[in-house]
């Protein structure tokens, strides 16, 4: 297991200030803003705008990339979809080919990486981390079999959880229905 520096094994760029870029005659883009990343590696909730034609291609999705909020509570998620364009305020972690995105991804929402920010960032009312102190983050990595491995697992793991909470909000529904029921006098 190596210990090297997110900033060694990566391109690490910031999103796209796409307010500079509204046209109304222009295209019409699917952006990744600060509330589309979630907890658990959810991605969804884009906002919808048009804009010049004239951006550049590294504002885009590429399948793997690794996105991180640069606010609190820093959630990180891995891309599959090309073509969405990257927000300010969301760094965009290229990895180079020997490392995992998935498992990189996982492995920056560990409590480790966790206590790491919190130490860079320091006191302040809204903490937020720059490129420069995310390419400080220390990691702990495995080889690349490993890295697919853990990838995998910790994958299914996030389904189940998705799954869990998706079950509870049913039940709470369904409890709730049933009482409202009570309430229909027929």
């Amino acid at each position: 297991m190596q210990k090297i520096s997110l900033g060694s094994i990566a391109e690490i760029l910031s999103g796209l200030s796409y307010r500079r870029y509204i046209n109304e005659n222009g295209i019409q883009f699917k952006i990744i803003v600060q509330r589309s990343i979630k907890k658990d590696g959810q991605i969804s909730d884009f906002e919808e705008i048009s804009l010049k034609d004239n951006i550049k291609d590294r504002y885009f999705t590429q399948k793997n990339d690794v996105l991180m909020k640069m606010t609190y509570p820093y959630n990180v998620v891995c891309v599959k979809e090309e073509g969405l364009i990257i927000s300010d305020r969301i760094a965009i972690i290229r990895l180079k080919k020997e490392y995992d995105p998935e498992f990189i991804a996982h492995l920056l929402t560990n409590t480790h990486i966790k206590k790491q920010l919190h130490e860079l960032t320091g006191p302040g009312k809204m903490p937020h981390i720059s490129l420069k102190e995310i390419k400080q983050l220390e990691l702990k990595i495995p080889d690349l079999k490993t890295q697919k491995k853990y990838g995998e697992l910790l994958n299914t793991i996030n389904d189940k959880i998705i799954q869990d909470i998706r079950q509870i909000k049913y039940d709470r529904q369904l409890k709730e229905a049933i009482l409202n029921n009570l309430w229909d006098d027929k």
